[in-house]
């Protein structure tokens, strides 16, 4: 039975949920399944979620002024055209062996982190797609999760899951440029692997940890001030969303669950949607074309 505090929305067993991307304008969110090559749109008023098989991995969103979408896919950046489950490739990185998470940053240039399969320390990187050229804007990192900024942009928070770090950069927003990086959060094990990231309007970091099903709010001085438990123990990805920007949605995976697993964790792989008692702020969109 799902807590009183989420709803399910989409009872999916999606293999790698992630990606979660709330447009306002269609008042709907895209979300992705990595390992599946699924876009999925959950549309908010007729509660449907619509399925479509993209022809490559996308493991990261950000929504386009024209409405289509700006991917972190396969090894580099692509444009996304929902309308026809196409990608547009842009162009290619060097470090890791695929895409991670990403994000839009208050000045509209997309963000967009690596892994490699060996999670292999420090081979990863942080990129920054500038024109029709990625470049590298944080490198040494070993699997980037979320990715976010104060509300004045001035910070830039990173997730490095597989060390359980949360990194703070200095962020100049005018530039696209990083500048001087701190361990701002280290989880312990037993928290589970921070993974999704949102950031609410008070410059609050709101952090889905993976393997232990509970969801944490950050004070901006970095403080652990809030934790909720969700009905899955493998949450992935955060966003927020609804008219108000006041309902967070929340993605979850089953890879690696055999029938047992899948059995003492049924919920794994489901969308999620809870209010959080925050507010976001709106995304800006992507600055290219």
């Amino acid at each position: 039975m799902v807590s009183e505090d989420f709803e399910l929305l989409v009872d999916r067993q999606a293999l790698c949920g992630a990606g979660p991307l709330w447009m306002p304008t269609l008042n709907c969110l895209y979300w992705v399944d990595v390992l599946r090559r699924e876009l999925h749109t959950y549309h908010r008023d007729s509660d449907a979620d619509e399925v479509q098989v993209l022809p490559g991995v996308v493991t990261s969103l950000g929504a386009t002024r024209n409405g289509q979408l700006i991917a972190a896919a396969d090894r580099g950046f692509a444009r996304l055209f929902p309308g026809r489950a196409a990608l547009e490739p842009i162009t290619g990185v060097q470090a890791g062996d695929r895409m991670s998470g990403g994000a839009c940053d208050p000045a509209g240039r997309f963000v967009a982190g690596t892994l490699t399969h060996s999670r292999e320390a420090k081979r990863s990187a942080l990129y920054v797609l500038d024109g029709t050229r990625a470049r590298v804007l944080v490198d040494g990192l070993t699997l980037s999760g979320g990715i976010g900024w104060s509300p004045d942009g001035a910070t830039m928070y990173v997730i490095d899951t597989v060390p359980r770090v949360i990194w703070a950069f200095d962020y100049d927003v005018e530039r696209g440029r990083a500048g001087r990086g701190r361990r701002w959060i280290v989880c312990a094990e037993s928290e589970g692997h921070p993974d999704g990231l949102a950031m609410d309007n008070e410059g609050g970091a709101w952090v889905a940890m993976r393997g232990s099903g509970r969801i944490h709010r950050y004070s901006p001085g970095g403080d652990l001030e809030t934790v909720l438990w969700a009905p899955t123990r493998r949450v992935t990805g955060l966003v927020f969303g609804g008219r108000r920007l006041d309902e967070m949605y929340v993605t979850s995976a089953c890879s690696g669950y055999d029938e047992r697993a899948l059995v003492g964790d049924p919920y794994a792989g489901a969308l999620f949607r809870f209010r959080p008692g925050a507010t976001g702020s709106p995304l800006a969109p992507w600055n290219g074309t």
